[in-house]
């Protein structure tokens, strides 16, 4: 038992010394002005990949989805985290063009419908989505304007208000079917 206490209290004894002996060095070393800005530019670099390493790369948002009979319901995806109001709605709208993996809902636009962008300005976020999505039925159409609209607001909480275009025009102007009617009531009225 006494030459295994020996043995560590030597061992231990050689591991201060050379601790000490390092640290002086080190210290030499850093009195330097340029090493001691190398070191800390090394260190920062360090805690810098670190964090990156060992962080969370993707983030949970909650899409929305119609059903058969037009009500959205949320469907939670795991996507890759990125910053800035313009990729995360590019990702958002992405992902939501992919489709549900619930069964039960259904599509929010038909299949081939892409992002062609995104910009974001004064708390104003616009999407423009591939002009294939106006072929959809009417009611189709609503219930997957309001299923992007709805998504993208969750998504993005700092939105005042979103404009979706489908081909660069916007779909539903509000008033046009009202004063369509009022064409069509003038005409007949006639």
């Amino acid at each position: 038992m006494n030459r295994i206490l020996d043995a560590s209290r030597r061992f231990f004894l050689a591991l201060g010394r050379a601790l000490s002996a390092a640290w002086s060095i080190a210290l030499k070393w850093l009195s330097v002005p340029v090493n001691l800005c190398l070191a800390a530019i090394a260190l920062f670099f360090l805690v810098s990949f670190g964090s990156w390493a060992i962080g969370d790369r993707f983030s949970t948002v909650l899409l929305y989805f119609p059903d058969s009979n037009g009500a959205l319901h949320g469907e939670t995806r795991e996507v890759p985290r990125c910053f800035g109001a313009e990729k995360r709605a590019e990702l958002i709208a992405s992902e939501l063009l992919l489709g549900p993996g619930n069964g039960s809902l259904v599509r929010a636009f038909e299949a081939g419908v892409q992002v062609q962008s995104a910009i974001y300005r004064k708390s104003r976020l616009f999407v423009d989505i591939s002009p294939e999505a106006a072929l959809a039925e009417p009611k189709a159409l609503k219930a997957g304007i309001a299923a992007m609209d709805r998504s993208l607001v969750a998504a993005l909480p700092g939105i005042k208000r979103i404009s979706l275009t489908i081909g660069g025009k916007e779909p539903y102007i509000a008033g046009l079917e009202v004063e369509e009617g009022r064409k069509g009531a003038k005409k007949t009225g006639k």
